[in-house]
């Protein structure tokens, strides 16, 4: 095997640094795009877990704003 002769798949591959922004403007990528995605789960499982709680309380002034104009017209129960 001559010194000159090139064999693929063997030694370490070399990196042109042009090709290194590239790489790293990938990695920003995906970091962000990580960070939107985990910032977004959080939001729906708070959300979540209080739906029950803010179902409630909605319905109950609902219910109150409907009725509590007769109650105030013909002066209570």
């Amino acid at each position: 095997m001559a010194a000159d002769e090139q064999v693929y798949g063997q030694g370490m591959p070399q990196v042109l640094e042009t090709s290194m922004s590239q790489f790293d403007g990938l990695v920003e990528d995906i970091k962000y795009k990580g960070q939107l995605l985990a910032r977004e789960t959080k939001l729906s499982s708070g959300v979540m877990a209080t739906v029950s709680i803010g179902f409630a309380i909605g319905f109950t002034l609902a219910v109150l704003m409907m009725i509590g104009p007769f109650f105030f017209i013909q002066g209570g129960i």
